[in-house]
């Protein structure tokens, strides 16, 4: 049997028919944008400059840019408030732009003065300046003293601190 033009065409068509209804067309996964790093750092070190000097230091193992935030891995942050020098560390923290800064799992916030917070979760609100647990529970250490509780809202301008569920052992010969 002799294949003429008009069998080829028919049989070319009838193969793309096939083809074009039984087969799968090849797909491409698209990774959108902002799930993407931007920038990646290892062991750094961030130093925030004013003309008074470096007001705040951030030091971590691991950062990955975001479109909208910095992730790191051990965080450590030291910055200057009216109360004294702040720490934090922990072991993970999202800093969103001009927003905050939330750390995550084994957060410790202490200050100069001996005071310290241990915590899981912790959220600083840049232009409020206060930080929240965010609902979860928290210890607090100042000297002696010993406070429990959860949902722990400090206010870094005042110094005022609020708190639900509160247990406390206080230490007497504590001065203020």
């Amino acid at each position: 049997m002799d294949l003429n033009i008009k069998h080829f065409l028919a049989l070319l068509f009838l193969l793309t028919m096939v083809a074009v209804f039984f087969l799968k067309p090849h797909q491409v996964d698209v990774v959108k944008k902002r799930d993407l790093p931007q920038i990646e750092f290892s062991d750094f070190e961030s130093y925030e400059i004013t003309p008074q000097g470096v007001d705040a230091l951030l030091q971590g193992k691991d950062a990955q840019k975001f479109a909208d935030y910095l992730y790191v891995t051990q965080p450590n942050l030291k910055r200057r408030s009216p109360q004294g020098i702040e720490s934090m560390t922990a072991n993970e923290a999202f800093f969103y732009d001009h927003k905050g800064i939330r750390l995550k799992e084994k957060v410790v916030l202490s200050r100069s003065d001996g005071w310290r917070i241990l915590t899981d979760r912790i959220y600083y609100a840049f232009k409020e300046k206060y930080y929240s647990t965010e609902g979860f529970p928290f210890t607090a250490y100042y000297g002696q003293s010993v406070v429990m509780g959860k949902n722990m809202v400090y206010r870094q301008k005042s110094g005022k601190i609020t708190a639900e569920s509160i247990r406390a052992i206080i230490d007497k010969k504590v001065d203020h």
